[in-house]
């Protein structure tokens, strides 16, 4: 029979997803003219955006678009292909999309926005991160190669581990200070700790007393000043310069500057013991008269400075008493060298011992 082709809009749509562009040509069979049912003959037009490629191939002046240029093709796995919309935007927009995944950021980006497959914004985050670990390793790497090319030229570089909530100097002692010396660099360490103790302890007391109205504005602001230098000063001059003199041999100018400084402390720690009623901002150190002072307001207030003062007095008497046999220990040890005898016999003996057991394996 005689077939006639007619034209039907919107089936192209229905069936491949192009939203109607272009005709599509369907064969029907006449029924006036045959008896037979046709058979229906789909023949799908060519897209607008191959026809558009064609025309840019076979035409050298014109620029090929965005949208037509493969992006990372090595590097970007093929995607499933998404249903353009009905104007020809929906292919430029997954080449956009493409196209911003090419970085980690725009990755990220488009996959919090719902542009880009889970899969896909996991597998660029990962390599982002494996591509961060290699430069780490390749950081460290080069330190401890400067590490190394130090150390062969005999610069040693000490790591910071003091203190432990923020490293900022190297301190230790079991590795830097002789056996024999540790226990007097240990308690010099304790002295600092508790004299940083009482000195906070101080500043609490007059603060407490300055807001009750038995103290001043300048007996606190001193109080506050004491603290602060006191806190530096007994580490940078007292404690350094014993944990400096136990590594030396009965260095004489070693432990000649820790004794002058350690002897300063402990005249300050006796003057806050006593704390003379000298000068108007003499309160700022809660001491036997500033206890005396505060019991003599009489009332809760002034009990309670009171009892504040005796506390502040044991604590600074404890801190002075340890301060004088730091400071007698040390003295004797330098007497004696430093503690070079103690660490002569150590070395004899223990080459007693190597040469025993040697004659007795010898012998055997």
């Amino acid at each position: 029979g005689k077939e006639k082709a007619r034209a039907r809009p919107g089936t192209m749509a229905s069936k491949y997803g192009w939203g109607g562009v272009g005709p599509s040509v369907v064969a029907d069979s006449d029924d006036d003219s045959s008896g037979t049912t046709g058979t229906a003959a789909t023949t799908p037009s060519p897209s607008p955006f191959t026809v558009k490629t064609h025309a840019v191939s076979d035409s050298t002046s014109k620029e090929t678009p965005s949208w037509a240029t493969p992006i990372a093709a090595a590097k970007q796995p093929k995607q499933s292909q998404e249903p353009s919309t009905s104007d020809g935007k929906g292919k430029g927009k997954a080449s956009a999309a493409s196209s911003d995944a090419a970085t980690p950021e725009a990755a990220a980006a488009a996959s919090a926005g719902g542009k880009l497959p889970s899969q896909e914004g996991i597998r660029v985050r990962m390599d982002d991160l494996a591509r961060r670990e290699q430069a780490v390793r390749q950081r460290e790497d080069h330190v401890k190669e400067l590490e190394g090319r130090l150390k062969e030229g005999g610069i040693e570089v000490k790591p910071k581990n003091w203190p432990r909530c923020k490293p900022i100097l190297y301190h230790d002692i079991q590795a830097e200070v002789p056996t024999p010396l540790q226990p007097l660099c240990k308690a010099g360490y304790v002295l600092w700790m508790l004299s940083i103790s009482a000195y906070l302890f101080n500043f609490i007391a007059v603060t407490i007393m300055f807001f009750m109205g038995t103290g001043t504005l300048a007996c606190w602001f001193f109080a506050a000043l004491a603290t602060v230098i006191g806190i530096f000063c007994s580490w940078w001059t007292v404690y350094s310069n014993l944990y400096r003199a136990v590594q030396t041999v009965g260095g004489t100018w070693a432990y000649g500057k820790y004794m002058i400084h350690q002897a300063i402390f402990v005249v300050w720690t006796v003057w806050v013991v006593i704390a003379p009623p000298i000068g108007t901002s003499s309160c700022f150190v809660a001491g036997v008269f500033v206890m005396i002072d505060q019991f003599s307001g009489g009332g809760t207030k002034g009990a309670t400075g009171g009892i504040l003062g005796i506390i502040n007095i044991a604590i600074w008497g404890l801190v002075s008493f340890l301060a004088i046999y730091v400071l007698l220990w040390a003295f004797r040890i330098w007497r004696r060298g430093g503690g070079l005898e103690e660490l002569q016999q150590q070395q004899r003996q223990m080459s007693n011992n190597v040469s025993t057991a040697a004659k007795l394996f010898g012998a055997n």
